[in-house]
């Protein structure tokens, strides 16, 4: 069970014991004195928020496969990148090496950057100055550097040279791409009432199934509390989808798979 999920089960404890009230006042109704709540308005709230979760868990998943997406591309454009160097650059020209290590580090160094966290030197195996506040953009200069050297020394003819770029450009393009869906969040009004309407369609339900339910009452509304809890809570976790719960892009595992591939193709 994945995080999200264990925090829903406690989340579900609270709705549990309230929705007891409901039966009890059933039972006792000289005791608690709340008034009916009829199944009509129960259904107008239930359509409002089935509007509003799928709208939030839609626009939540769409920003996940847009981070995949991206994150694929980079995998791409990182074995494509190494491809071309390893068959236009010279086998024994020192800086193809230099290259590879700077394709390996950019997905490692745009995983940090992303998740706010430092990088460690086991992960970037290029050199970077301590002054250097963004590191994939330091990463990206010093791979035109490279294209610039060969490119002035002829070792590149202009369609090598304009092939590699192609591919080069890309590495900030996704970039950009990725820091906009970070710093960019569904609205934080659109958020507190989405949770508002969950708050007031779980405080109203269980007196509008009480009459027919019974003490059958509470494990109903919980079942549906976890749903509805369940579809919040996955798509907070979703619309953030560079960190390190199980329901964010594995990108340790794409990084890795990079390092991977450009390795084989460069070292062979």
């Amino acid at each position: 069970m994945t995080f999200a999920l264990r925090r829903v089960w406690l989340l579900t404890i609270p709705v549990a014991l309230y929705s007891s009230i409901a039966y009890l006042r059933l039972q006792y109704p000289k005791l608690i004195d709340v008034p009916n709540v009829t199944l009509p308005l129960e259904a107008v709230l239930t359509f409002a928020m089935g509007m509003l979760i799928l709208f939030r868990i839609n626009r939540a998943y769409e920003r996940w496969w847009e981070a995949r997406t991206l994150w694929g591309s980079l995998v791409n454009v990182s074995r494509n990148l190494a491809v071309k160097t390893r068959q236009f650059v010279a086998p024994d020209d020192p800086q193809l090496d230099r290259m590879r290590d700077l394709i390996i580090s950019f997905s490692y160094a745009l995983k940090d950057h992303l998740r706010g966290e430092p990088h460690t030197t086991n992960e970037l195996s290029v050199q970077v100055p301590e002054n250097i506040k963004h590191t994939p953009n330091f990463l990206a200069s010093q791979m035109y550097a490279e294209l610039k050297k060969w490119n002035h020394a002829d070792q590149l003819t202009g369609e090598e040279f304009w092939a590699m770029d192609r591919e080069a450009h890309m590495f900030l393009e996704i970039c950009g791409a990725c820091e906009r869906i970070k710093s960019t969040l569904m609205s934080r009004s659109w958020r507190i009432v989405t949770r508002q309407c969950i708050i007031l369609y779980l405080l109203l339900t269980p007196w509008a199934l009480v009459e027919e339910f019974g003490y059958w009452t509470v494990p109903v509304t919980v079942v549906g509390a976890y749903f509805l809890i369940s579809g919040e809570a996955i798509a907070h976790y979703v619309e953030s989808p560079f960190g390190i719960r199980e329901d964010h892009l594995d990108l340790d595992g794409l990084c890795a798979k990079i390092e991977e591939s450009v390795k084989e193709i460069c070292d062979t």
